[in-house]
């Protein structure tokens, strides 16, 4: 089964631990570049592709770096697809859907203990440092999960946005496999 993913970073090695996690769960990973094309470019070959669940991952640019690439708002219209926002991706889109984003003096990296729907604690890893508080998630996006006054898990129609790297940790990946069987 295949999995398409974005690549957000300038290169490939940027995206390799989600290529190596797509990998290790037995789906087939196809990877398009998300920095040197287009929106409009990436749209339409995901309009076209018959893969039907696809990753945007994080990357390294900020959203008001003269270099950072968008996520198209419009792949949200695809209602035969299913999209996993990844950090920078996750931030891209839900401030285009209207969602005020905060930022912290340096990147934040740790290991969190994520609880979700009162199962027991997910072990993830974050490294962010553009981040949403609770009270900037609107209707209709959906906040599934906090950790630290921050959004950690969130949904809008066909899209999951995670602020955290779920190929980084062993929970992270039993996630991208729930999604995968979800849909």
């Amino acid at each position: 089964m295949q999995i398409g993913i974005v690549n957000m970073y300038k290169t490939l090695h940027g995206c390799k631990s989600l290529v190596n996690a797509i990998t290790s769960l037995d789906y087939t990973p196809h990877v398009i570049d998300g920095f040197h094309h287009t929106e409009e470019d990436i749209y339409k070959y995901i309009k076209s592709s018959k893969i039907t669940h696809w990753i945007f991952s994080g990357t390294l640019h900020h959203l008001n770096d003269a270099e950072s690439k968008h996520v198209s708002l419009k792949l949200l219209k695809l209602k035969e697809k299913h999209f996993m926002m990844i950090c920078y991706s996750m931030e891209s889109l839900l401030v285009q859907l209207g969602c005020k984003i905060s930022e912290r003096d340096e990147n934040k990296k740790e290991i969190v203990r994520l609880l979700v729907d009162g199962k027991d604690p997910l072990v993830l890893r974050r490294d962010h440092q553009w981040y949403f508080k609770p009270s900037a998630i609107k209707e209709p996006i959906q906040l599934i999960a906090s950790y630290d006054g921050e959004v950690m898990i969130a949904q809008y129609k066909n899209a999951i946005f995670y602020q955290f790297h779920p190929e980084k940790s062993v929970d992270g990946k039993k996630l991208i496999v729930e999604w995968r069987k979800e849909k």
